[in-house]
């Protein structure tokens, strides 16, 4: 009757276990849900390297456009005009403002970013979840008074 009830005594703890490592599955996926994917897509769109990205696109993006649009203008004029062509004038001549707003989208999607290697470190271990609240802690976490700080309770005027 011992073994039984080892054997019983035993079942209990491993349903305990299973239902433990359930209740933290669920919660580090509500986690995840709630706070860690919004918290990673922060991160991306502030990292540093994505501004100088999305700023170097965009100034190519605006060269290549002007220049189309330039070179649209001086073709009707040329045509309103019967004149000679006068886009000597424009300052892309002779610029593949096309191939350098490629050339700008390829460095772009190339480029390294610091907070998804530090991702992907997360990722590696075991822990990722915890390891992921570590690196993007909860707004409630960091300021346990509620965002309250030292003047709490006043508005500052009288």
């Amino acid at each position: 009757m011992s073994v039984a009830e080892e054997r019983a005594d035993a079942a209990v703890e491993a349903k305990d276990a299973l239902v433990s490592s359930f209740d933290q599955l669920k919660a580090d996926r509500e986690w995840l849900r709630t706070h860690g994917i919004a918290r990673i897509v922060e991160a991306i769109m502030d990292a540093p390297e994505t501004a100088a990205g999305l700023d170097l696109v965009k100034q190519r993006a605006r060269d290549a456009g002007f220049k189309a649009g330039y070179n649209r203008c001086i073709s009707h004029m040329n045509v309103m005009s019967i004149g000679g062509d006068i886009e000597e004038r424009s300052g892309f001549r002779d610029v593949d403002t096309e191939s350098l707003l490629k050339a700008a989208e390829v460095s772009f999607y190339d480029t390294s970013l610091a907070c998804v290697e530090e991702l992907d470190n997360c990722l590696e271990a075991a822990d990722y979840v915890d390891r992921l609240r570590m690196l993007f802690p909860d707004a409630e976490e960091e300021d346990p008074a509620g965002g309250a700080g030292g003047d709490a309770g006043t508005s500052g005027t009288k």
